[in-house]
C-alpha cells in the first residue's frame, strides 16, 4: 500500500519518538550558560566577602592601637593581605585614615595607603553622619580590588570591588601616627 504525502507528513506529526532528545538539545545549551554563570558569580561573591573581611581586618588591627608606627603600620597591610589568602593581592589597593570633626566638617588626622594615595592631613573627606564621637576619632579603612574572571564569558572585563569600614579607637581618644622610626612598606608592590 502506497501513502500518499499528506498521509506520511500526518503520521509525522504524531510521532512522538525523539521528542525528549529534541527537548534537551534545545534545553541544554542554556542550562550550561546557567551553571556556568552561576560559578562565575559566586566566585565574584567568594572574593567580595574576603575583601569585606580584609577591609574589617585593617580597621580593626589598626583601632587597637594607641600608637602606629612605620612597622606596625607594615604589619597591619601584611596582616590584611593575608586574610585574603589564596587570592593574589598584589592589585589591591589600601588605605587607612584617622579622621576627626572640626567645626561640622570631618578632617583628615592622618592617612597611608598602599597602592591607594593617602590623604592629605585637614583634608576634608564624606562620611555617613553622626559617626565620630565627641572630643574623638575613628578610623576608616578602606580596600578596592579589581576581580578578573577566571571564566571570563560572563564577567569579560573586570569588576571593582571595594570596601569601607568605620571603627572608633579601642584604648585612645586618639591614634597617634609615628613617622620617625623605621620604615614604612606595603610588604608588596602592585605589577
Amino acid at each position: 500500500m502506497r501513502l500518499t504525502p499528506f498521509t506520511k507528513l500526518r503520521r509525522f506529526a504524531r510521532d512522538e519518538s525523539g521528542i525528549s532528545a529534541v527537548e534537551f538539545a534545545l534545553i541544554a545549551p542554556l542550562m550550561v550558560m546557567i551553571y556556568f554563570g552561576c560559578i562565575e558569580l559566586s566566585l565574584m561573591m567568594t572574593l567580595d566577602r574576603k575583601v569585606t573581611g580584609a577591609t574589617a581586618a585593617l580597621g580593626d588591627l589598626t583601632s587597637r592601637s594607641s600608637t602606629v608606627s612605620n612597622a606596625d603600620l607594615t604589619d597591619i597591610f601584611e596582616a590584611t593581605r593575608m586574610v585574603m589568602q589564596p587570592n593574589d593581592m598584589t592589585g589591591a589597593r589600601m588605605r587607612v585614615s584617622s579622621l576627626y570633626e572640626d567645626s561640622g566638617q570631618v578632617k583628615v588626622a592622618w592617612s597611608d595607603g598602599c597602592n591607594l594615595t593617602p590623604y592629605s592631613a585637614d583634608e576634608v573627606v564624606i562620611i555617613p553622619a553622626n559617626l565620630i564621637p565627641t572630643a574623638g576619632t575613628i578610623i576608616m579603612a578602606e580596600i578596592e580590588y579589581d576581580y578578573t574572571s577566571g571564566i571570563g564569558y560572563f564577567f569579560s572585563s573586570s569588576k571593582q570591588l571595594s570596601d569601607k569600614f568605620y571603627l572608633r579607637p579601642r584604648r585612645v581618644d586618639s591614634i597617634t601616627r609615628d613617622r620617625t622610626a623605621g620604615s614604612f612598606s606595603c610588604a608588596y608592590t602592585a605589577p
